[in-house]
């Protein structure tokens, strides 16, 4: 199983590189070198703008965490920015980073459950709150663009995605991780199996109970919703130190559509060339030059570096710490 997955992502990872080196001749190197030599220095705004999406998301997620029992919201941040780093930088299908947070919480003294709870609930609103944030892409790209064969394949995509995230929430709310936990139960010793069993029963209880708190579901929904607009800020900014003209509509266009596109094919290690090709096809309908849109994919990985391995180089240093104190 593991060789599979280890030829899976190699596999992935060099069917995305093919894709946009391809994406990128075909926009043509020198023009894009030409959009770059407009920003100049000032890419590094981009990565300093990251903090804004990153603290909002944060404080969506301490929504869901008993008042009296909250974390420093400066954790929460802390967390929020490695999830993020091992997401971008690491082939762990966008999944690993949480299972990241929820350890660094724990590290803080939250327990295993109340971490582990919160962030399950956490990540399942925010693929809705994605997918809400696709919808008002989409619904924007109408206004600019109209109804044509691109746009109907991202709305018919809108909805199978829409169908899959219910089922996994009824998933959650009948006990998903007891039942896995049984299943897994029967190729373990007896005493790896009981432990394992009682400690996912306890995180169903845990997502069960976040879930009866409404008010706090709601709170945790509108910040992380929020949190998707406030990302589109990288790509106005872009283009508007590259010296185009891009409304606030067309820029969240840009964000919900790609990132769309890049979720869908989480088996391709950072979406590379997939989310590149989402913002091709984007700007295409929104009569932006192939060479301004590529020039932008580009600075969205260039980013992804500046933000991660910050992020990585802190994570190591904390784990390094912690066991430090253990010893």
């Amino acid at each position: 199983m593991t060789g599979r997955l280890r030829a899976t992502t190699i596999a992935g990872t060099l069917l995305g590189l093919g894709l946009l080196a391809w994406l990128l001749v075909r926009a043509g190197i020198g023009e894009i070198v030409a959009v770059f030599t407009l920003v100049g220095w000032n890419i590094f705004w981009l990565a300093a703008f990251r903090i804004l999406p990153i603290m909002v998301d944060a404080r969506g997620w301490r929504q869901l965490f008993v008042r009296h029992t909250r974390p420093p919201f400066v954790d929460l941040v802390l967390a929020r920015w490695v999830a993020e780093s091992v997401n971008t930088l690491f082939p762990v299908g966008q999944v690993g980073g949480h299972i990241v947070r929820a350890r660094l919480v724990n590290r803080i003294g939250r327990t295993s459950g109340e971490a582990g709870g919160t962030v399950m609930v956490d990540f399942t609103i925010g693929l809705l709150t994605q997918a809400l944030f696709t919808l008002l892409g989409l619904a924007l790209l109408l206004l600019e663009a109209g109804l044509s064969r691109d746009t109907s394949g991202i709305l018919i995509g809108l909805v199978v995605a829409l169908a899959v995230l219910c089922c996994f929430f009824l998933s959650q709310k009948a006990g998903l991780f007891g039942f896995a936990a049984r299943k897994l139960g029967r190729i373990l010793k007896e005493e790896q199996a009981v432990t394992l069993v009682s400690n996912a029963r306890d995180l169903d209880a845990r997502i069960n109970e976040i879930y009866s708190r409404r008010s706090q579901l709601f709170f945790c929904l509108l910040w992380r919703l929020l949190g998707w607009i406030s990302k589109s800020g990288e790509n106005w900014l872009f283009f508007y130190f590259s010296g185009v003209p891009l409304s606030p509509a067309q820029a969240i266009v840009l964000e919900s559509i790609a990132t769309a596109f890049r979720s869908a094919a989480f088996v391709v290690p950072g979406g590379l060339g997939v989310q590149d090709g989402g913002l091709l096809l984007v700007g295409s309908l929104l009569g932006l030059a192939p060479q301004e849109v590529m020039a932008l994919a580009l600075a969205k990985r260039f980013r992804e570096f500046a933000v991660g391995l910050p992020g990585l180089a802190w994570w190591a240093r904390a784990e390094t710490g912690w066991r430090q104190r253990n010893r």
